[in-house]
């Protein structure tokens, strides 16, 4: 039954499909095909089939985990941590981990079977087997983060005072951007023309890939913890600041701020497909939906709150469109339905 919360926005319950409790908190959290994969600081990871939660994989990668990844087919999993890297086979559970002698920062898959890595000042590409395949020049400092579009044949590598993009194959980068401060949090747009990254100064800055000389656009003055989001179609753009959360419409012209959501958000995800609705989080332990119009208005706002959730979320991702898995601080994951309460379209 609905009811109105302090903003005066309708209350739903969400349905739970299933919970569990893990023995440690979760730091990263990624879904893909039929999975969901969760790590803790400590380098624990544990690897549970959609289908009522059952875990299908439980093992450790040597120092920590820093970032996780599951493969856009979901068949292989890659996780990073600070004495190397591993890759793990959902089909047989096969782990292969490999120790580096920098630290690994961030996995990126490229396409199904390629993925990328940062390590220490330079970037390697890797199959499931953990052969290298190519990797870009050395770098003239660490790596803070990296990022794919267009399918793979471009990435981004964001070090302090620039961000460098990559072609497939091509170790020197095709374009350089400089920037006075350390970029992090690097997003791409699935297009690939556009990228956005906060940077240590809390400034938030979207620019046009293949436009290095252009000045970058200042979507935030005061960044959150977290980084800005694309959308999947990359026409819209969640960005995290202290206080609020403001949104972007990305077009053919300059991006234009067209929104702004009084909500402080610990974790955030755009729902597959167009786009029109996404996730957010806070520590008020409560998931809220919000639905963008097609004409880049917000159509209104519905807050959904799980009955679950015990402690704030520390990540979100989308299964499909149709449920959303949460990890909370405390150690739970949940897999949300939020089939039945999207909130309707404008006019709808």
């Amino acid at each position: 039954m609905a009811h109105q919360d302090d903003n005066r926005h309708p209350i739903c319950r969400l349905p739970a499909l299933w919970s569990k409790r893990l023995a440690w908190e979760p730091v990263a959290l990624t879904a893909g095909v039929g999975l969901i994969a969760v790590a803790g600081r400590r380098g624990g990871v544990r690897v549970l089939d959609l289908d009522g939660g059952e875990e299908r994989g439980h093992f450790a990668l040597p120092g920590g985990v820093t970032d996780l990844a599951l493969s856009p087919d979901g068949h292989h999993l890659a996780l990073v941590g600070p004495r190397g890297y591993g890759l793990w086979r959902a089909l047989d559970g096969r782990l292969i981990t490999r120790t580096t002698a920098a630290s690994c920062i961030r996995a990126c898959w490229m396409r199904p079977g390629v993925v990328a890595i940062a390590e220490g000042s330079q970037v390697i590409v890797y199959d499931t087997d953990g052969v290298a395949q190519w990797s870009t020049a050395p770098l003239p400092k660490t790596a803070t983060d990296i990022a794919s579009a267009q399918g793979g044949r471009l990435l981004a590598v964001s070090l302090a005072g620039q961000v460098r993009c990559f072609m497939p194959m091509r170790r020197e980068p095709v374009a350089v951007h400089e920037y006075g401060d350390a970029p992090d949090g690097l997003t791409l747009s699935v297009d690939g023309r556009w990228a956005v990254c906060s940077t240590r100064q809390r400034k938030t800055l979207l620019w046009e890939t293949h436009r290095p000389t252009t000045r970058p656009v200042e979507c935030a003055d005061t960044s959150g913890r977290h980084a800005p989001v694309f959308s999947e179609s990359g026409r819209k753009l969640a960005v995290p600041a202290e206080r609020h959360l403001s949104l972007w419409s990305i077009g053919p012209r300059r991006p234009a701020r067209w929104a702004v959501l009084p909500v402080c958000a610990s974790a955030l995800a755009w729902q597959p497909g167009a786009g029109d609705t996404l996730a957010t989080a806070g520590s008020d332990y409560t998931v809220r939906l919000w639905r963008a119009g097609p004409d880049s208005r917000w159509g209104g706002c519905t807050s959904l709150t799980a009955g679950r959730l015990t402690s704030p979320v520390t990540s979100l991702a989308w299964i499909g469109r149709r449920m959303l898995s949460v990890a909370e601080r405390g150690g739970r994951i949940t897999l949300l339905d939020v089939s039945g309460d999207t909130p309707p379209r404008p006019g709808g």
